[in-house]
């Protein structure tokens, strides 16, 4: 008789099993995660505030702005591509930093991101209650904040899927945003208006660069920085799309395509809208200065609103109003999302409570999401200081904590690119997918991530300019960062990791394993995740 191999049999099933629990916690479609990337980058940054930017230097100072930052966001953009393609595990870059670089570079870097989205969902919160002033004053701000935040919970508290449907609807409405106020500007321009009048680039060869803070060519200078600084907070989105690669179905295969898909749309929607601001006004619109100078930050300080109040159009600012409201509450939930799989990141590399680390059923880290929404009521500063002034104050700490994010994506990627060498992995045969362009492009990235870390509050520095506020709300994050990396390495007093001894081995094989189910199971798309994945 034939012997039977019970332990065998039995150790197959039970890997079988820890596959299909690994599997069950990917929910995420393609499409979801598409509009993941894309929610959390386009907020009110694009649509509001690029008309400040545009009279502080000028069509022309953005336009150029807005295009040399898509380089320097580009090479961000293929290095983390090919990492979280590589591992797409929990954690992300915070991972891959504690992987590559150094432990308490990781630990600083989870704190700081953690910090970074808690600052940007109340940020977002305190910009709903602006836009809802655009209809009324008469509803007190609390009352906003608090609605917004049980959207929150009800998106984020039950399941991933829910999380993702909710994102993708949401986010469906900055696209169509986005694509329409480039279509309304090309309208507009060829002379389809109430007025009838063909502005051409008219608007924009008037004044194409302004002086700003200064006169002559150093105010000129002023002005290109200022929107260049702009630029640097409005270039986001890799980040969230990067942590929802673990739990993104086949992660080898879509996030690729994801990546790509959301880079390219992204660097439309953004050069589009810093031309499209530069053609339907001149830098020195009065309706928008005017708009500016009331502090209105809500659509009545969009350029395009002034536009329509130049042109007389009277329905579409509201209907532009109602749009940049599901912008700023996708970028919140995009926020809120980041900021849990931060914490969970922590928890589960030992570097916060353990509790943070457990998941429901449906893969939620229910404690992680209640964390983050204490916290966020922050955002009830708004009802007792100034809406503007609190909003700057998230403003400046998420700007800079951002650009110390990115750094260390380039640092990582770069120390990675030094082990594969080192341990002599052929990147051709090992890399299921290889980022174009670098480590040229990294290194690009890297020394202007740097650079514009130390020039996001220069201007506090020029004579007659120097405010406390400003400077603290700029640098505290260079300090925050600086204190938690030196406290954890005096701690543990651990070294960096050197190329020849990084982790090349952890998680590969259940990655593999993963890649085995997806080929011989696949996954199943209805027409219309198929249809929209197409178009998004």
């Amino acid at each position: 008789m034939e012997k039977f191999d019970i332990t065998s049999k039995e150790k197959e099933v039970d890997d079988s099993k820890q596959v299909e629990e690994r599997i069950s916690k990917r929910k995420l479609l393609p499409r979801q995660v598409s509009l993941i990337g894309i929610g959390g980058a386009i907020g009110t940054g694009l649509f509001v505030s690029i008309g400040t930017q545009l009279t502080h230097g000028g069509g022309a100072s953005l336009l150029i702005a807005f295009c040399f930052w898509t380089t320097v966001f580009m090479g961000a953009s293929n290095s983390i591509q090919e990492l979280c393609t590589f591992l797409p595990v929990s954690g992300s870059f915070v991972h891959y930093t504690e992987r590559f670089v150094d432990e308490s570079c990781g630990f600083a870097i989870g704190w700081v991101y953690y910090l970074t989205q808690n600052a940007n969902l109340c940020f977002e919160l305190t910009a709903i209650c602006l836009v809802i002033e655009f209809w009324t004053s008469k509803v007190p701000k609390a009352v906003w904040i608090s609605v917004f935040l049980i959207l929150y919970v009800l998106l984020n508290c039950f399941s991933l899927f829910m999380f993702g449907e909710g994102e993708f609807y949401l986010s469906m409405g900055k696209v169509i945003l986005a694509i329409g106020l480039i279509i309304f500007t090309i309208v507009v321009m060829s002379g389809g208006n109430p007025e009838h009048k063909v502005l051409g680039f008219h608007n924009f060869a008037h004044k194409p660069f302004v002086e700003y803070l200064d006169t002559g060519s150093m105010g000129k200078f002023h002005g290109f920085m200022a929107c260049l600084i702009f630029a640097t907070y409005v270039f986001w989105g890799i980040d969230y799309l990067s942590l929802a690669a673990q739990n993104a179905i086949d992660p080898r295969k879509t996030m690729p395509r994801s990546f790509n898909k959301v880079l390219a749309r992204l660097v439309i929607f953004y050069i589009g809208g810093a031309l499209c601001v530069g053609i339907l006004l001149p830098s020195d619109d009065q309706t928008l200065l005017d708009a500016i100078s009331e502090h209105a930050g809500n659509a009545a300080a969009s350029p395009y609103t002034a536009a329509c109040v130049n042109l007389k159009v009277s329905v579409l600012p509201h209907i532009i109003n109602a749009l940049i409201l599901t912008s700023i509450v996708s970028a919140g939930n995009s926020s809120l999302f980041s900021a849990t799989k931060a914490l969970q990141r922590l928890a589960l590399s030992g570097k916060a409570p353990k509790i943070f680390a457990y998941t429901t059923r449906r893969g939620v880290p229910i404690y992680c999401v209640g964390m983050v929404l204490i916290i966020s009521l922050l955002a009830y500063l708004n009802v007792s200081n100034g809406t503007n002034k609190v909003l700057t104050w998230f403003l400046n700490v998420e700007t800079a904590g951002m650009l110390i994010v990115y750094i260390f994506i380039c640092i990582s990627y770069l120390r990675y690119r030094a082990g594969l060498k080192a341990q002599g992995f052929n990147r051709d045969e090992f890399i299921p997918y290889k980022g174009w362009g670098l480590p040229f492009f990294t290194w690009w990235s890297l020394f202007w991530f740097s650079l514009m870390l130390l020039m996001d509050g220069y201007t506090v520095f020029l004579k007659g300019n120097w405010d406390i506020q400003s400077f603290v709300f700029s640098y505290f994050m260079i300090a925050f960062f600086i204190v938690l990396f030196v406290g954890h390495k005096i701690f543990y007093r651990k070294g960096f990791i050197r190329a020849s001894e990084m982790d090349f081995v952890s998680d590969i094989a259940e990655l593999a394993e993963e890649d085995e189910y997806w080929r011989t199971h696949g996954y199943k798309l209805t027409k219309f995740d198929k249809a929209f994945g197409k178009f998004l």
